[in-house]
């Protein structure tokens, strides 16, 4: 199998060492396309010719939305993809994070009946986030950059219900760093990976520090799992 990344920055991505360890030998090729501006990225049949699939991550989610099939109705209310799949059927797109995330969602909703979402950020994982949210009916209050002042020192502490669980995902990119304040019986949902300033800071502040490595891995399996059902000759 024949795989690629596409985004800016990606020097730092687990893509390539996560492919390699469920693919194993069927994994002939990883290759990293960091451009660093949109209109320096090729047509998309310079990856058609190249690869199996392409994995996407920011800030490219959308620029090849309107070039693929789409067959999942969530992903088309979207607007955004991370994954595509080159067929001789077409080019085929989906997104493995919003799999990704309405499994893990799903898994706190039946663990904690009293959840309310704090989702910090406005981008394409927010609004993915807050989707995924509104359809399986949890409370999601939402702050962003854009409307907030003094973003990385919020008081979330004002806003949580010492009765509810409180689970406040960071949807911003690395350059973020949060020094706000909890009420002491949050869980922090990092969708950022091996972060090493809230991994330091954030577990001595909260009841339970997660990063993103779990969604990295879903979603990697769910992109796996997407190739192989459009291209059998993969598995």
């Amino acid at each position: 199998m024949r795989l690629g990344l596409l985004g800016f920055p990606i020097e730092h991505s687990k893509s390539p060492e996560l492919y390699r360890h469920h693919l194993g030998s069927r994994l002939t090729s990883y290759e990293l396309f960091p451009f660093e501006k949109g209109h320096l990225i090729p047509e998309i049949d310079y990856f058609r010719n190249k690869l199996d699939g392409l994995n996407i991550t920011s800030p490219y989610k959308t620029h090849f939305f309107h070039q693929v099939i789409l067959t999942n109705p969530t992903v088309k209310k979207l607007g955004s993809i991370n994954t595509i799949g080159f067929t001789p059927n077409g080019i085929f797109g989906t997104n493995t994070d919003l799999l990704a995330v309405q499994k893990i969602l799903t898994r706190f909703q039946l663990l904690y009946p009293n959840l309310t979402l704090f989702l910090l950020g406005d981008g394409v994982m927010a609004n993915l986030t807050k989707l995924v949210a509104n359809e399986l009916g949890i409370k999601l209050f939402q702050f962003s950059r854009k409307l907030n002042s003094n973003f990385d020192e919020l008081d979330l502490s004002i806003y949580i219900e010492q009765t509810s669980q409180p689970i406040v995902i960071n949807a911003c990119s690395r350059s973020f760093i949060f020094k706000g304040k909890f009420k002491g019986h949050e869980i922090f949902w990092d969708y950022n990976y091996d972060f090493t300033p809230h991994a330091a800071s954030l577990p001595t502040v909260v009841k339970t520090y997660l990063d993103g490595r779990e969604l990295l891995e879903l979603q990697a399996l769910a992109a796996i799992e997407f190739w192989e059902e459009l291209t059998p000759k993969l598995k």
